[in-house]
């Protein structure tokens, strides 16, 4: 059977006299033919064993080589109509040739350049985007150790990718939380390779986590905070200033560096900040506390229209900055010289504890730009489970 175009099939061609090719003269006296059977899907009740197709144009050629060599051409040109041009005996019409896929990334692509082009698909948060890079790089170098880099994408099975994160987390003395950060960044790029049809199904996902850890996060004491505040005022009050308004923003760094003067409105007491996760994109409007007011204030009074509201030195201007900045200063100013060893963003998990203790559960949840309170209760409210030892203490049974 010959596969022909949008799903039709013939029997191969064959000739009457069957030893055309062969016999003598008296094939001469004879009616010779071509005939096959050509099978299209959309004709299957009408022609269940396909139609009988018969060519005759060669009988009018009075010697043997020249009806054999006739006989041979319309074969050769009735495959071609019928492969390349799409010509259906049936309908008696040409459909063309079947129209080939395309692909966004071609199955046949290597391993590695299809990493690439998947991430460079993926939009997101810069500190995502840098995550994703780095998780990529060293996945290729584990897939060029293991020798895998020569693989098509479409040939890649799960257990390569096991063995490149397994080898990857081997070689880099990852910890099970950073295998699980690793697996899901690379799960990210496998779903750009699904979606662009390089693979049929995304085969990070199918991969197991490693069991993890919870840890308590750490957060400033009162004396601590007390320690800091004093600090930073008296010695670098443009990061204090910036520490002061992300305490009780609810925003990540990431967020309040997009932010632009014309993103704060001083009068209705808020700002409005561009939350990035994954491929959706949502502005929200964050409040802005009374104690924050003041500080909100300085910053719009040295603003321009078009400034970026944290710029360099955290303070207003037309270049915006990395959110590092955040973090290196911290480390200078807090970590190095204070001799505190709890991060920046535990402020975040501070103040969301502080509001649910004292206030709400969904206050917090709104501050934060979060449709539930889950998020806070998994990541954020750090004595969540304090409190509930407190109150279990109190039980009279």
């Amino acid at each position: 059977m010959i596969l022909l175009p949008h799903g039709c099939s013939c029997s191969e061609p064959s000739v009457n006299p069957k030893n055309w090719k062969t016999g003598g003269k008296s094939l001469l006296k004879k009616n010779w033919r071509i005939h096959y059977y050509f099978r299209d899907p959309e004709f299957k009740d009408k022609y269940p064993y396909g139609k009988l197709i018969s060519i005759k144009g060669m009988n009018n050629f009075k010697t043997l080589e020249e009806r054999r060599e006739a006989t041979q051409l319309l074969i050769d040109e009735e495959l071609y109509i019928l492969k390349v041009e799409g010509y259906n005996p049936i309908t008696k019409q040409k459909n063309g040739p079947e129209i080939q896929l395309t692909y966004d990334i071609d199955p046949d692509t290597l391993l590695k350049p299809a990493i690439d082009k998947a991430r460079d698909r993926i939009e997101g948060a810069d500190s995502t985007l840098s995550d994703l890079k780095t998780s990529a790089k060293y996945f290729k170098k584990s897939a060029d150790q293991l020798r895998y880099s020569a693989l098509r994408i479409g040939d890649v099975k799960r257990g390569h990718i096991r063995n490149i994160l397994d080898n990857q987390a081997k070689q880099n003395n990852y910890t099970n939380e950073r295998y699980n950060k690793v697996r899901a960044y690379m799960s990210m790029i496998f779903k750009e390779l699904l979606d662009a049809d390089a693979i049929e199904f995304n085969l990070v996902s199918g991969i197991k986590k490693k069991k993890e850890t919870k840890k308590i996060v750490p957060t400033l004491s009162e004396k601590e905070m007390i320690k800091v505040r004093e600090y930073l005022k008296n010695n670098h009050y443009t990061f204090y200033r910036y520490f002061e308004i992300f305490f009780r923003s609810g925003s990540r760094s990431t967020e309040l560096f997009r932010l632009k003067t014309k993103d704060v409105d001083l009068y209705g007491q808020r700002f409005k900040v561009l939350v990035k996760k994954g491929r959706n994109y949502e502005e929200q409007w964050r409040a802005i506390s009374n104690i924050s007011m003041p500080f909100w204030t300085e910053l719009m009074q040295s603003a321009d229209k078009d400034d970026f509201v944290f710029s360099i030195n955290f303070t207003p201007g037309p270049q915006k900055i990395a959110a590092r900045q955040v973090s290196n200063k911290w480390r200078k100013y807090v970590k190095d010289r204070l001799n505190i060893s709890v991060n920046f963003y535990a402020l975040k998990h501070l103040y969301t504890t502080k509001v649910i203790s004292l206030y709400d559960r969904k206050i917090a949840s709104g501050i934060n730009g979060h449709k539930s309170s889950i998020m806070n209760d998994q990541h954020y409210d750090t004595m969540r489970k304090q409190r509930i030892l407190e109150e279990a203490k109190k039980i009279d049974i």
